[in-house]
């Protein structure tokens, strides 16, 4: 019998015996004389040690109804014979102590900056970790130097509302869900909570929509990028695979697919990212503007600027970085799976509707383009050129010309004339930049392109390079304009 009162319980977290306290004190209650701790070691050890240097102070709700657990409940767990319950707890963490339940809930206001997010605790098994969202730029050292899909999730606190801008994770229940449902639940979450167009879908519905010719698809059973894809069209998506290497074992990486996950990532989309045995999602990344450009070449793909992805692994604290072979900060060098980003065989990507040409193609088009303007360029800056593509909507990109034109000391002519371009929901778009210039966030030319094109096509909208910008194949020249013009990084949390 649940206790129907839900008196919220503040926890002090500035040493180990305090995180000790809050596991002690996550109890679920399943009849008046049995109570068992929730918040399993395996749980405590993955949130300690990914909160322990930034938070200071959490607030258990100790009766909480999770609309994801309880629909695994109903599903699921409740024709089980082993009894468990349908109520979790939630955590709220914050980066300031001595929270009190209290005055958290009679002044709101003065707690909102120091609101880290939440997790749900489940009555499972040691994978207890259910619908969490952090923001990862409250639980950085460095957060400038994290490009990162979030978006912002509402929360009530005994009617109080709070929120948290971050992306979704949970743990599987090695039961009935497994790693590739968690990583496709934070997908279809993230993309349900940010665009209106997707519904919003429960754990179970994601078991569901699993393919079905390999047998039954609860309990346990792996998954392959067919069920992924399955998984995502069914929810509203056009996922489109990337073939990386032929299988685990392949030594040789394929640069090309490597660039197209790349523009997908950059583009804001999500991707599930398949090591053959296991799944992450891969949701950014962090930059080397340290690196040496390669002589004898006059354009290089922004990818090879890439340090890492930033990851969501089910197995871990969310926001894990994956590097290279030889990256000392690859989280999953001291790891048991000592993976790197060669590691990645396959990765599926929840393209929209009408994105119907892909990064592979659209790079070809434009790249051939570009090399017919190198004169152009060259009296501009000296190459090397830095050429970073990716695929955003157009509303947002003429939203932020415009935001930029007004923040910048000189009026950027072209942005403005932009602005009353004709363009289809999405664009492709390839920004140019000199090597210098891209370390600043700087561009000196971009070529956008209609993905609802094919290659025989007319899908060039415009080529801007410099202060000339070329449209349905006639030049316009804004004299006495801003020569570089800012990148457009809205896709990847722009702070």
């Amino acid at each position: 019998m649940i206790n129907i009162f839900n008196k919220l319980i503040s926890v002090n977290l500035q040493s180990n015996e305090d995180w000790e306290q809050l596991q002690n004190k996550c109890k679920i209650e399943y009849n008046d004389k049995i109570s068992v701790n929730s918040l399993s070691d395996w749980g405590l050890n993955i949130l300690k040690g990914g909160l322990h240097k930034y938070v200071k102070s959490a607030v258990i709700e100790p009766v909480y109804t999770c609309k994801d657990h309880r629909n695994l409940y109903s599903n699921f767990y409740s024709k089980k014979f082993r009894h468990t319950s349908k109520y979790t707890q939630r955590i709220h963490f914050f980066t300031i102590s001595n929270v009190d339940s209290d005055l958290l809930i009679l002044y709101p206001e003065d707690f909102i900056d120091s609101y880290v997010g939440y997790t749900v605790i489940r009555p499972v098994n040691d994978r207890c970790l259910g619908r969490t969202v952090f923001d990862p730029h409250k639980i950085t050292d460095n957060p400038n130097d994290y490009f990162l899909l979030r978006t912002v999730f509402n929360v009530n606190i005994n009617g109080q509302k709070f929120k948290v801008s971050g992306y979704p994770y949970t743990s599987q229940d090695r039961d009935v869900t497994v790693c590739a449902h968690s990583a496709l639940w934070g997908v279809c979450r993230y993309l349900s909570e940010r665009y209106s167009i997707y519904g919003e879908h429960y754990p179970f519905d994601l078991v569901a929509y699993t393919e079905k010719h390999s047998g039954r698809t609860f309990p346990y059973r792996g998954m392959t990028y067919s069920d992924y894809c399955n998984i995502l069209s069914e929810f509203g998506t056009f996922p489109l695979i990337l073939q990386l290497k032929k299988n685990k074992f392949e030594t040789d990486f394929d640069i090309n697919e490597f660039m197209n996950l790349s523009t997908y990532v950059e583009s804001g989309f999500p991707v599930l990212a398949s090591f053959q045995g296991h799944v992450i999602t891969l949701i950014g990344h962090t930059v080397d503007y340290t690196k040496t450009c390669p002589s004898g070449v006059s354009f290089i793909d922004s990818s090879f600027f890439l340090k890492q992805f930033i990851v969501v692994d089910d197995n871990f604290f969310p926001y894990q970085k994956l590097g290279y072979d030889s990256d000392p900060e690859n989280d999953y060098r001291n790891k048991k799976n000592k993976y790197s980003i060669s590691s990645i065989v396959t990765a599926v990507c929840p393209l929209p509707e009408k994105v119907f040409l892909p990064a592979e193609k659209a790079r070809k088009l434009m790249m051939d383009i570009l090399d017919t303007y190198k004169k152009r360029l060259e009296t501009i800056s000296k190459g090397p050129w830095i050429t970073r593509l990716f695929v955003t909507t157009n509303s947002s990109f003429k939203r932020r010309k415009i935001e930029k034109m007004e923040n910048e000391e000189k009026v950027d002519k072209i942005s403005f004339f932009i602005k009353d371009i004709n363009m289809p929901h999405f664009i492709w778009v390839l920004e140019v930049s000199s090597v210098d210039q891209y370390k600043n966030r700087k561009c000196i030319g971009e070529i956008v392109l209609d993905p609802t094109s094919n290659v025989s096509d007319m899908p060039i909208i415009y080529i801007r390079i410099g202060d000339i910008i070329t449209v349905d194949g006639e030049d316009m020249s804004f004299k006495d304009n801003v020569i570089e013009f800012e990148q457009y990084t809205h896709n990847l949390g722009e702070r």
